[in-house]
């Protein structure tokens, strides 16, 4: 009996994270590292910035180079950051897509974002679960997964 027992909880656990994406620890982690470079400002920095490597971003950002690793680390595995190739074609740098920057900026009144809306609207479906703003329940883990973060770092 027990054994049919756990089945069943098992199969409801993964019904519940099957129909929310914000239940698996990847997505929480993505969401509380996407929350922290909103409220530092980090995607400002990147938007302004254009492609740029961790050492240029520390720069840029004012933060220790390994501490600027591990957060571009975080978006590009999350899927918000692409990998380009620098114009001088011998490194790789890392851009933030046009499409995730109204997002990211949350501009609203801002007239330099108009294009990147328009990106958005025709490249919604393309837009990396992280980003999926659907549910108010997944935005208060997102915070709450920042709340915690802000306590380790």
């Amino acid at each position: 009996m027990s054994e049919t027992v756990n089945a069943a909880f098992d199969r409801a656990a993964a019904l519940d994270a099957a129909a929310d994406p914000a239940a698996d620890p990847a997505v929480r982690r993505a969401r509380a590292s996407v929350a922290f470079g909103r409220k530092r400002g980090y995607y400002r920095v990147l938007f302004e910035a254009g492609p740029v490597d961790a050492a240029a971003f520390a720069e840029l950002a004012d933060v220790p180079e390994h501490h600027a690793r591990a957060w571009l680390d975080e978006q590009l595995e999350a899927g918000v950051l692409r990998v380009v190739l620098a114009p001088s074609g011998d490194r790789e740098e890392l851009l933030l897509p046009g499409e995730h920057v109204p997002i990211l900026l949350a501009d609203h009144g801002d007239h330099e974002l108009d294009g990147a809306r328009e990106l958005l609207a025709e490249h919604r479906h393309e837009l990396p679960d992280v980003l999926d703003a659907g549910h108010e329940r997944r935005r208060v883990r997102a915070f709450a997964d920042l709340a915690r973060l802000m306590r380790v770092v």
